[in-house]
């Protein structure tokens, strides 16, 4: 039984075959845990650059 909001949407394979780096290239593209990795690492970049902007504001307080 298919959802009506999400149509089953499949792509027909191209007959190409991938080599083992491009296939590992392609698993770690789509790996959440990559993504998660990358999505906090994104979060404390920002948030230590937000804490080094309020530092230098206080500072400029002063």
């Amino acid at each position: 039984m298919s959802d009506p909001k999400h149509p089953e949407k499949r792509e027909e394979p191209s007959g190409a075959t991938l080599s083992v780096e491009e296939w590992i290239e392609l698993m770690n593209k789509h790996d959440p845990l990559e993504q998660y990795a990358k999505k906090r690492k994104k979060e404390r970049r920002e948030k230590r650059r937000q804490e080094r902007k309020e530092e230098k504001d206080e500072s400029n307080d002063e």
